[in-house]
């Protein structure tokens, strides 16, 4: 059963960076474009919306923190092998 579980883990996990980073990136960048406020093909112009502009903002920014991390994660041994510097208190061999 305990392979199962472990398959099941990486299952999640995979859907979870694997679908939903684009997603949440797709959420953010409609909600900037809706924030930024549109001129309609009428000639009238929608007032912006400031915050969903900053929601947009502040997805890009997760999106982005969760990249680098694991950038740094798939590179945390090669980085303390080289420079002595643990990156992450645990996880080192």
């Amino acid at each position: 059963m305990d392979i199962a579980e472990s398959i099941l883990k990486v299952l999640a996990i995979g859907l979870l960076l694997g679908a939903g980073l684009p997603a949440l990136f797709a959420v953010g960048l409609r909600w900037y474009a809706d924030g930024s406020g549109t001129v309609h093909d009428d000639g009238t112009v929608s007032a912006p919306n400031p915050l969903l502009k900053y929601l947009g903002i502040v997805l890009f920014a997760i999106v982005a923190l969760v990249i680098i991390t694991g950038i740094l994660w798939i590179t945390r041994q090669t980085i303390y092998y080289y420079t002595d510097v643990k990156i992450f208190p645990f996880g080192y061999k």
